[in-house]
Order: C-alpha cells, then structure tokens, then sequence
C-alpha cells in the first residue's frame, strides 16, 4: 500500500461506497413493482390495452391483477371484484380475436 498516496485510497473508497449505495437502492426500486393495495377506482374497459397478474410470494404481499391503459399508466385492482372478472373476459377475448 506504500504505493497508494491518501487520494487514491480516499478516491477508491469513495466509489467503493457509491457502488454499495446503487446496488441497495437497485433492490428497493424493485419492491417498487409491487402492488401494496388495491385501486379504488372502477376503470372503463376502452381504456385498457393489457394486465399483468401479481401473486403473493417472496417480493409481493398481495394477489392482484394489474391493469395497463392505453396511456401507460398502471393500476393495482383486486381480482375478487366483479367489474375486474368482467374486464379480464373482455381483454381475453379481444386477445383471441387479435391471434386469429
């Protein structure tokens, strides 16, 4: 180390803690992917192009289904509801038309 001056090992150091700081906040930016609750707003099937299903395991807590809209947003809603069963039917059968 007698080699090294002061600012190579400060310098060194410092990116050592950078790396460590972009590698803790990569893996809280995936929990972020997951639904923690439920969209209270009922959404219009015309605005729907896609879903995606979440179930509950190791980084999710809950099952839920997750809506994408022709705008890009998405919505976290529960897949016991009644109007998101309908909405699913319909997405599926648009999607059987679409492979045809």
């Amino acid at each position: 180390m007698a080699g090294f001056s002061s600012k190579t090992l400060v310098l060194v150091s410092l990116l050592g803690l950078l790396v460590m700081l972009l590698c803790g906040t990569s893996k809280a930016q995936s929990n972020q992917d997951c639904c923690l609750s439920y969209t209270k707003a009922r959404l219009p099937r015309w605005a729907l192009k896609g879903y995606t299903e979440q179930l509950p395991g190791e980084l999710c807590d809950i099952h839920a289904i997750i809506f994408h809209t022709n705008r890009g947003l998405k919505a976290c809603v529960n897949p016991k509801d009644a109007w998101v069963k309908k909405h699913l039917l319909f997405l599926s059968h648009k999607l059987k038309k679409m492979s045809m």
